[in-house]
C-alpha cells in the first residue's frame, strides 16, 4: 500500500462524525487536514511495516491537540485506500460517567493535593483499560462482532451495543491516554504534541466546556502534559503542535 498513489485526497465535509462518541461531530478544518496529511504517508509507512490482518493505530494528545478531527480525516483517508477502519472514542471508558469524574478529580485534589491528583488522572482508577484491552485483544483475534460503550453525561445515557468489526482492518482508537502502559494490543501509537497553553487556547476555541479556563483545570492541563511527555519515547510518530 503506498501513499502516493491517493494522489487525489477525497474530498471531506465541514464536519464528520466524533469517533464512535454517541450523536457528536469534529469540525473539520484546512489546519486538521494540513497535519492529517503530514501523518499520513508515516501511518501507511507503519501499516506496511507490520503487515498484519488486524492494525490498532492510537492517536493520542493533551485535550485541544486535534485527536477527534485528525482521527476521522486519517479514517477517510485509509478507507479510500480500501482499508476500512473504525474510530474507537477511548473517552466511552472512564469508570465514572463525566461529571462524576471531574467532581472525584476535584475531591481528590481539595482533599490530598496535587500530588495525589497526578497518581489518578489517566490512572487504572480513573480509566477502565481492562475494557479497553479486551476490545483491542478480540479485535486483533478476529472477532466478528464487539460490544462498545456509549456514554453520554448522564447515567441513563450509558449502555453497549454489537458493532460487526467483520471486514474492519484498522482501528483507530483516538484517546488522550492512547499511549498509556496500561493499555496492550496498541500497533502505532501516534502523539499529538500540544503543551497546556496551546491546548487551553484551542479549548477556548471551541468554547465547548464550562470552567475551562479555571485554575483547577489549567492545573490539570498540566499535570496531562507532564504524564504524556513521560510516555513520549515509545510513541511511534510524533507530531508537532506548530509545523
Amino acid at each position: 500500500m503506498n501513499p502516493d498513489t491517493l494522489m487525489n485526497y477525497p474530498d471531506l465535509p465541514d464536519r464528520l462524525p466524533a469517533g464512535d462518541m454517541p450523536n457528536a461531530y469534529t469540525d473539520i478544518n484546512e489546519e486538521i487536514i494540513r497535519k492529517a496529511r503530514i501523518l499520513f504517508p508515516y501511518v501507511v509507512e507503519e501499516i506496511n511495516e507490520l503487515n498484519q490482518r488486524k492494525t490498532v493505530i492510537s492517536v493520542y494528545g493533551s485535550s485541544g491537540t486535534g485527536k477527534t478531527s485528525i482521527s476521522a480525516v486519517l479514517s477517510r483517508y485509509l478507507s479510500a485506500m480500501n482499508l476500512n477502519t473504525y474510530v474507537l472514542s477511548g473517552d466511552n471508558y472512564p469508570h465514572r460517567i463525566p461529571v462524576y469524574n471531574d467532581r472525584q478529580r476535584e475531591l481528590i485534589y481539595q482533599e490530598a493535593g496535587e500530588d495525589a491528583l497526578a497518581m489518578y488522572l489517566g490512572s487504572e482508577y480513573e480509566v477502565n483499560y481492562k475494557e479497553v484491552n479486551g476490545i483491542l485483544f478480540e479485535f486483533h483475534t478476529g472477532r466478528d462482532t464487539i460490544f462498545l460503550r456509549r456514554m453520554g453525561r448522564t447515567p441513563e445515557s450509558l449502555y453497549y451495543e454489537p458493532v460487526s468489526f467483520k471486514d474492519v482492518d484498522v482501528l483507530i482508537l483516538e484517546w488522550t491516554h492512547g499511549n498509556n502502559p496500561a493499555l496492550r494490543g496498541i500497533d502505532i501509537p501516534v502523539y499529538l504534541e500540544g503543551t497546556p497553553e496551546d491546548t487551553l487556547a484551542a479549548r477556548l476555541s471551541r468554547n465547548r466546556d464550562a470552567g475551562i479556563d479555571s485554575p483547577f483545570v489549567s492545573r490539570v492541563l498540566h499535570l496531562e502534559y507532564e504524564l504524556l511527555e513521560s510516555q513520549r519515547d515509545t510513541a511511534k510518530i510524533i507530531l508537532p503542535y506548530k509545523l
